[in-house]
């Protein structure tokens, strides 16, 4: 089905299209596929499900205007854009939870950004927390060796102090 977009319904928190058939339905940001926010008047596409409600609605690249009357326009309590701010300051403040989750947690953060923040699937969040995993193994080992190296050059700067110091007078 295409549409066009009239507005949003900042008391619901949704678009409103009008569709082809001159009914009016509505979407939500997750039903929105473009990486471009919506706009008021914009062509769009769409699919149908049950309560009028449009599903995977993408931006046409189609720019030519379509004869809509304006009795077919719903009036929408607000027309203008959402607030932005809003929704950019809640994935901002997700993101933000995010890093200091890996940031203190190392890949079990990794693990939990992405399974729980970012709603991923345990599949695609596997990969990525193993990868996670072996860097902070490659990083640990060397650490590791250093630790190594200097406890056992203390311990033989003792063992070798006492050698000269101590049996080399008996």
């Amino acid at each position: 089905m295409t549409g066009k977009i009239l507005g949003f319904d900042a008391e619901n928190n949704v678009w409103k299209i009008l569709g082809d058939d001159r009914k009016r339905y509505s979407f939500s940001k997750k039903d929105w596929k473009e990486r471009i926010k919506p706009e008021k008047e914009a062509l769009v596409e769409f699919n149908i499900a049950e309560n009028y409600l449009a599903t995977d609605v993408y931006q046409t690249s189609d720019k030519t205007e379509k004869s809509y009357d304006k009795s077919d326009i719903e009036t929408v309590k607000n027309t203008n854009q959402p607030d932005m701010n809003m929704t950019k300051d809640n994935d901002m403040l997700i993101g933000l939870l995010a890093v200091v989750l890996t940031f203190f947690l190392g890949f079990i953060g990794t693990f939990i950004s992405r399974l729980v923040l970012a709603k991923q699937p345990v599949g695609k969040t596997i990969v990525p927390t193993l990868i996670h995993f072996i860097f902070n193994i490659t990083i640990i080992v060397p650490i590791l060796g250093w630790i190594l190296y200097f406890a056992s050059t203390l311990f033989y700067m003792y063992k070798n102090y006492k050698l000269v110091t101590v049996d080399s007078k008996v």
